[in-house]
């Protein structure tokens, strides 16, 4: 897969993430493009630039989840759930989605398992997963940021069909 890809999901995230804020309801804390304090409590996230944000997201998202490795839509999909809901519950809902144990660690029989299965219909799976995993979280009332967060679902769902 060519960087070209990377650049378009992490612009796509990028839109969905904004700059600063400190909402406190939010568990991360102080959060700039999306990368919150909570999860980098060594760098200073106020003063973090687009430029250092986007070097996060390839370094501790996109590497991490082999996104190089995968089909363009599930690349997109995981990407985008392990920014928003975490690496290892990207990565564990792969996993679960094609049917190998969940260890944690997307290696040859996580990576197989992905090609085996035809690219749209695991894209649908992650999604629902994804909108399942968000469902048990405690801030997910409708009225504060399960709305928010089943649109930016459905809408990268989209963006992995189209870019897939």
């Amino acid at each position: 897969m060519t960087p070209f890809l990377f650049d378009q999901v992490v612009e796509f995230t990028l839109r969905h993430e904004g700059g600063l804020t400190q909402d406190p309801l939010d568990p991360g804390g102080l959060t700039n493009f999306g990368i919150s304090q909570r999860a980098f409590p060594d760098l200073d996230v106020a003063a973090l630039t687009r430029e250092e944000a986007i070097e996060i997201y390839r370094a501790h998202y996109w590497r991490p989840l082999r996104c190089d490795e995968l089909p363009a839509q599930v690349a997109i999909l995981l990407f985008e759930c392990g920014v928003n809901q975490g690496v290892p519950t990207a990565t564990r809902l792969l996993q679960l989605a094609v049917g190998v144990r969940a260890d944690g660690r997307i290696g040859p029989a996580t990576l197989e398992a992905v090609r085996r299965h035809p690219h749209d219909d695991l894209a649908a799976e992650l999604c629902a997963r994804r909108a399942l995993e968000y469902a048990k979280l405690p801030p997910f009332r409708l009225d504060r940021y399960g709305f928010g967060w089943m649109r930016r679902l459905m809408e990268c769902y989209r963006f992995a069909l189209v870019h897939g």
